[in-house]
């Protein structure tokens, strides 16, 4: 095994560690693909969604979200989801578990407008499925 000496290793630890601090200062600038569809221009910001569960659901009902065919969120019990969308087009879709009289999962389209707030309730619909209703 080969040793070095101290001004070696010392030359080698900064190295690396300015190596470290170079990559995480041009890392976001980098990483931002402005073609991503899900990227916001300056001048638009994210809208906020607010997704609440109604409590007549049932103690042990368990509301799954996804947002674009992605998991966003387990809504329990007195349980609220709240985050951010980019301006455009969305799916919400919901589904109620352990018992849901439908394996597939309730979907909506929503046009997202830069910095607004969108609130829904997860509530049961006509059919008994579980659905989001707005202006609750």
């Amino acid at each position: 095994m080969k040793t070095h000496n101290y001004s070696t290793r010392g030359a080698i630890l900064l190295l690396i560690v300015s190596l470290f601090f170079s990559a995480l200062v041009a890392g976001p600038a980098a990483g931002a693909d402005p073609r991503s569809p899900h990227a916001v221009a300056p001048s638009q910001s994210p809208a906020r969604l607010v997704i609440r569960r109604m409590p007549n659901l049932g103690f042990n009902v368990i509301v799954r979200l996804w947002i674009d065919g992605q998991p966003a969120a387990t809504l329990g019990y007195g349980h609220t989801y709240h985050g951010f969308l980019t301006p455009g087009r969305h799916v919400l879709a919901v589904l109620a578990t352990p018992r849901s009289r439908s394996p597939i999962p309730w979907e909506m389209p929503l046009n997202v407008q830069s910095g607004q707030t969108y609130i829904f309730t997860a509530t049961g619909g006509s059919s008994g499925d579980l659905i989001l209703a707005s202006g609750f």
